[in-house]
């Protein structure tokens, strides 16, 4: 087997982890309304609703911030294990809840799974890869968070089509909704049975001392010409000690600059409103007018968008480099939620604060918003992940992309958790206004702190050396 296809295989192994991500954070899409809904749910207002759908973020939140400490103690490959098993215990437990707090739970476990697959797959992907094939290897993290997206969506729609509706009582004597849930459940068996036969990362293995291992998977895995010198520039790149968080500490600023760098990066993207085009996207299309399998329909086709938009950000992002990619982006989604939240003030509130748009103002906002989510599938959603995994040196990796993750995913839970709010006290186009205000600091993010990382050997990287790239 050629370097390329074995490095393809593992690094595709680990990726799926990236596949029960976008699963995970999307399936709820379809089943809101129902588990909302007094009749087939649990008849929720907009803050409880608020929770149910951002729990997972909440919940992802944590896993990366202990992922980063438990793959330095345990390895990459037996986090990847206990991520999968935490999937499949939400994806069935999720869909036999049937209490508020037993669905939130759950739900909870299910985001402790994504948190831990955020931090590992990227980090053990950028580990097991050289330099000059580590951008578009570390994209297929996004490939796959992008399929699994894909996958809930059609998974939704296709339940939908086979019952009647997400409130139809469908196998078993369960709701389809529950159903959409309990779907997760073999891709996460499937998962959990490829990661178990994955090589371990060689820089995790010069770390606990196992040197020969590493030079066996530097050999086999990656073809290292010289394996025994990238071993050695593996120790000269550790302080000796085991990885801890409190290497991330700085005296002058409280975290070095490259970790504060890392946190806004992952923060803001967050708070610019990406998820909220996936998790609610069918209870959106359905405000403005979009009813019935049509607002299925939408988010299928928006996703199959989404991943052709990165299947050619991964074909450019090793020639163009990330900081283009990323200043690119961040202009186009900028742009496309000025144009949402002018859209949606051109139209008007129901008696039941339902937003009624009517002919090109309706085309006109499906066509923005979801601009919004292709854009950043071909620019942040393809350099995301590969930035996160290699921009930290090899002593702070897995401990500074836990943090940054962790502050991905808080942000995720309070955009999620606050668009019900914000929807229902200052409308769509109030809402999409303050999203516009944040792809405004992306851009200024890009411009005045991004570094270039495209080409900088793990062993190398540091803020200094690479933030005039």
């Amino acid at each position: 087997m050629s370097s390329n296809n074995r490095l393809l295989q593992v690094a595709g192994s680990a990726a799926l982890g990236g596949f029960l991500f976008g699963f995970d954070v999307a399936v709820i899409n379809g089943a809101i309304g129902s588990v909302s809904g007094a009749e087939t749910g649990f008849g929720l207002d907009a803050w409880a609703t608020g929770v149910v759908v951002s729990i997972v973020s909440l919940g992802a939140a944590v896993g990366a911030a202990v992922a980063g400490g438990a793959a330095n103690r345990l390895g990459r490959v037996k986090v990847m294990v206990a991520a999968a098993v935490l999937f499949a215990i939400s994806a069935l437990m999720s869909g036999l809840s049937f209490s508020f707090a037993a669905l939130v739970f759950w739900r909870l476990i299910g985001g402790l799974g994504v948190g831990i697959s955020a931090v590992i797959a990227p980090a053990y992907i950028a580990e097991i890869t050289p330099a000059d094939k580590r951008g578009r290897f570390g994209t297929l993290q996004q490939l796959a968070i992008a399929f699994g997206i894909f996958g809930a969506f059609i998974t939704n729609f296709l339940l939908v089509k086979a019952t009647g509706s997400a409130d139809a009582v469908g196998w078993f004597g369960l709701h389809t909704w529950r159903w959409m849930f309990i779907s997760e459940l073999l891709p996460a068996v499937l998962y959990g049975i490829f990661v178990i036969f994955l090589p371990e990362s060689p820089r995790y293995l010069v770390s606990i001392g196992k040197d020969s291992a590493a030079e066996r998977i530097l050999v086999s895995v990656v073809e290292e010409k010289d394996p025994k010198a990238r071993i050695r520039e593996i120790h000269a790149s550790l302080t000796g000690s085991r990885p801890r968080f409190s290497d991330l500490v700085d005296r002058r600023y409280g975290l070095r600059p490259v970790v504060w760098v890392a946190l806004a990066f992952a923060f803001l993207i967050q708070m610019a409103g990406i998820n909220n085009v996936l998790l609610y996207a069918t209870d959106l299309w359905t405000t403005v007018g979009f009813e019935g399998d049509l607002s299925v329909f939408i988010p299928v086709l928006t996703s199959v968008i989404g991943i052709v938009m990165t299947f050619l950000g991964m074909m450019v992002i090793d020639r163009v480099g990330r900081r283009p990619l990323l200043l690119w982006g961040a202009i186009g989604m900028f742009a496309a939620m000025v144009v949402s939240a002018l859209t949606f003030a051109q139209g008007s509130l129901s008696a039941d604060g339902v937003l009624n748009l009517t002919g090109a103002w309706a085309v006109v906002s499906l066509i923005s918003v979801h601009m919004v989510y292709i854009i950043f599938c071909g620019t942040w959603g393809v350099v995301l992940w590969v930035f996160l995994g290699e921009v930290f040196p090899n002593q702070i990796r897995t401990a500074g992309l836990g943090l940054a993750t962790a502050g991905n995913w808080i942000g995720g839970t309070l955009v999620t958790f606050l668009f019900p709010v914000l929807k229902e006290y200052f409308g769509l186009s109030g809402t999409y206004f303050v999203y516009a205000f944040v792809g405004a600091l992306l851009i200024l993010l890009v411009v005045r702190y991004i570094p270039e990382t495209k080409g900088v050997e793990l062993e190398e990287m540091s803020y200094s050396t690479t933030k005039g790239r």
